[in-house]
Formats: C-alpha cells, structure tokens, sequence
C-alpha cells in the first residue's frame, strides 16, 4: 500500500496496536500534526489496547511444558548458566546510583544519557531542571516520548506531574519549562531541531 492509498481510520487502529512500518507510523503522526482533532480518535484507539490483555481469560501453565517442548523437538534443555549468559548479553541495565549526570547547554538543566542508538537516531535518558527553567523551543525529527517521575512540566498550557506520560509526533514542537523543577524519562530523536542556535534558559 502506499502513502497515496493510506486511510487514517484504518491505519489508526494498527498504530495503536503498534503493527505499522515506520513509514506508516510517520504517516499517521503527520496526519495527527496537520489535523489535531485526529488526536483524540488516535487516544480513543490506545487507550482501548490497554484494555486487551485485562481481557484475555487468565490460564495456567503446565510446569513441565518447556521440559514437553524441548523433548519433542529432540532439543538438549539449556544450562541454567547458558541462560544467565543470553539474558545478559540482551539486556542493558543502568542503575540509579550508575547514572551518569552531564550538565546540559541548557542553564539549570542536568542530563543522563541511558541509551544510544546510531542507526535509528535515537537517545534514551534522563532530565533533571531545577525550577524556573525554560527550554528552548524545539521541533521533532521523529516521536518524542516523555514520562514523568518527578515535578511539573509544562508543555501547551497543560501541567503534567509525576506518572504522566506525553507522546509527541514528528513534526511536533514546544517549548516546556517547569515552575518548582522536575525530573523525567525521554526517548527523542538526535536530530531534533532547534531554530534558536543559543540555548539559554526542559524536553
């Protein structure tokens, strides 16, 4: 199918469910930038997959299935070493107390960066602002996704507090700041931009 053929009211629901190609995905966010009122049927659409595994009936299941599986297919059970190892080698874990805290160009504002990914263009952390702080204004290469652990932010005139989480499309710009200072998790592109060269004054 190609962007030609592309239809919101069917796209929307296997966004939500998180089935599309990027192409697809961006596609949708531009829909939601140009036409805002989309915002609220693509709400409608997440807020309902979080219903769906409530709604699965619960079952158990048998503690020798994984014995039974391996066991028919002739596979040799893994060492419970060989399954330490290939967690671990999958798994990227920071502590709290490991962070790595930068000062940010950004005055008052402090960074740890968790994860980095070259090829998708992406960066995982942490942001701390101490109060009054104001981030420059800055538009989205790709979603940028912001959980709140701490503090207020301020982004459009709404105030989001510790437990919120702000989902913004490609495309997409602002300028949050925060009265008492705040703390939060982001995943945002490398490539964001920022029309203001000095950055003076969070994401």
């Amino acid at each position: 199918m190609t962007a030609d053929n592309y239809c919101f009211c069917e796209l929307a629901p296997l966004y939500a469910l998180d089935l599309l190609s990027e192409p697809e995905r961006h596609w949708v966010e531009r829909q939601v930038f140009v036409c805002p009122e989309l915002e609220e049927e693509l709400s409608g659409y997440q807020l309902a997959t979080t219903a769906l595994p409530y709604s699965i009936p619960s079952g158990s299941v048998a503690s020798d299935l994984k014995n039974r599986l391996f066991d028919r297919l002739g596979l040799a059970l893994p060492s419970p070493r060989a399954s330490e190892i290939a967690q671990s080698a999958a798994s990227s874990i920071v502590r709290a107390q490991d962070l790595q805290w930068q000062p940010h160009p950004v005055s008052g504002v402090l960074i740890a960066i968790v994860h980095r990914d070259e090829q998708k263009r992406e960066i995982s952390g942490v942001l701390q602002a101490e109060p009054g702080v104001q981030y420059p204004f800055h538009r989205h290469a790709t979603v940028e996704e912001i959980y709140m652990l701490a503090g207020d932010l301020i982004i459009g005139g709404e105030t989001y507090g510790a437990g919120d989480y702000i989902r913004s499309p490609a495309g997409s710009g602002h300028a949050p700041y925060t009265y008492g200072g705040c703390q939060f998790f982001f995943r945002t592109s490398m490539d964001d931009e920022y029309p203001s060269v000095a950055m003076t004054g969070a994401s």
